[in-house]
């Protein structure tokens, strides 16, 4: 049977080979070398494909939370974020493709920038930052605007380490940070530890 990270993997490898809008599961089948009625099952087209991109790359941050609950809130930020990265290095080529795709159909667009505040929310939330209310919101965009601004830094990263990328987001937060600090309303300040009945899945 192939797994969600089969067909992924296919899928992943078709955008990057065939673009956004031509890919098929067809073609992710057969890079994959994936029997194609099951890769279709798993992942009928590439909108179900880049959902679960979204959730894999999730998986790979949230399970840096618990790697050192008494970092301050910017670390355990950089960490997670970090994790994001690595993630979705081995598809960069995809995600290039996605995002070009993006500039020219709005709808993909807006898809986008849904599930990366969703995603940002989460990352921030089980970092310790307090995403309640309006200024949790304004905390999450102007995290979603800085991941933005760190991926063009990522899409050009050839170093196996990320070493670009990492100064990139460094420096970013430590920008956020100052920002943060001059608007006390809207810092990045601890929340509580999410239980497990309300950390996200």
């Amino acid at each position: 049977m192939v797994s969600e990270d089969q067909a992924l993997n296919g899928w992943m490898s078709a955008i990057a080979r065939d673009g956004w809008r031509d890919v098929g599961a067809d073609a992710a089948a057969a890079i994959g070398a994936m029997d194609r009625d099951e890769t279709a099952a798993m992942l009928p087209d590439n909108w179900s494909a880049l959902a679960a991109f979204g959730r894999r790359l999730d998986r790979a941050a949230l399970a840096e939370a618990a790697s050192d609950r008494d970092a301050s809130v910017r670390d355990r930020l950089f960490a997670l974020l970090m994790a994001r990265f690595d993630a979705a290095d081995d598809h960069k080529p995809a995600v290039r493709i996605i995002g070009e795709a993006a500039r020219r159909d709005p709808v993909l667009a807006a898809y986008l920038a849904a599930s990366l505040s969703l995603s940002v929310k989460r990352i921030a939330a089980a970092a310790g930052v307090d995403t309640a209310g309006l200024p949790g919101f304004v905390r999450v965009e102007a995290l979603a605007g800085l991941v933005l601004h760190v991926s063009r830094t990522w899409l050009d990263d050839t170093d196996p380490d990320l070493a670009a990328t990492m100064k990139a987001l460094d420096t970013a937060l430590e920008r956020a940070e100052r920002w943060a600090n001059r608007w006390p309303g809207v810092s990045a300040s601890p929340a509580p530890p999410p239980t497990p009945a309300s950390a996200p899945e």
